[in-house]
């Protein structure tokens, strides 16, 4: 378990253990979505360049949530998903991590708080002082999160016959 405190100076926990996370249910979700090795933001319509994620609607599975907000916010169609962690922040919130493989996207997605897909040709590590990224990234969930994803197959890129 890592322990910090985000940008706005709250605490927040961060779990990559299944054997934890897997005792505290989540209200929220946030997406890594990788496509052909690259990772898949969304730019939000205030908030700046954002990984997708979202709230866990009533009667809604975490896992469902996921492939939904991914949907809704890129466009994007899955071809595989698996939680790697959890986190918790200041007030109780939790967030389920998920990792994600991305088939195809558009360009333009549907939701209406987003304005587009953001594909990076290298994937931004050090964001903490880059002003296109929403605050929501400025803390240790990111770059720790990130650590771990890009040792997951699903980071890796497609191989193409």
């Amino acid at each position: 378990m890592y322990a910090f405190s985000d940008d706005f100076g709250l605490p927040v926990q961060l779990t990559f253990d299944p054997d934890e996370y897997r005792l505290h249910p989540a209200g929220h979700v946030l997406i890594l979505p990788f496509y052909d090795g690259k990772l898949l933001f969304t730019r939000h319509r205030s908030r700046g360049v954002e990984l997708p994620g979202g709230k866990i609607e009533p009667g809604e599975s975490s896992l469902a949530a996921a492939v939904r907000e991914v949907y809704e916010e890129t466009g994007a169609v899955l071809e595989g998903i698996e939680r790697i962690g959890q986190y918790t922040l200041a007030g109780g919130q939790r967030k389920d991590i998920y990792i994600a493989k991305v088939l195809t996207y558009a360009a333009t997605p549907s939701g209406s708080d987003v304005t587009e897909t953001v594909l990076f040709d290298t994937i931004p590590r050090d964001i903490k002082s880059d002003g296109q990224f929403s605050r929501i990234l400025r803390d240790d969930v990111y770059p720790r999160t990130l650590e771990r994803a890009l040792l997951h197959p699903f980071a890796a890129p497609s191989v193409r016959s």
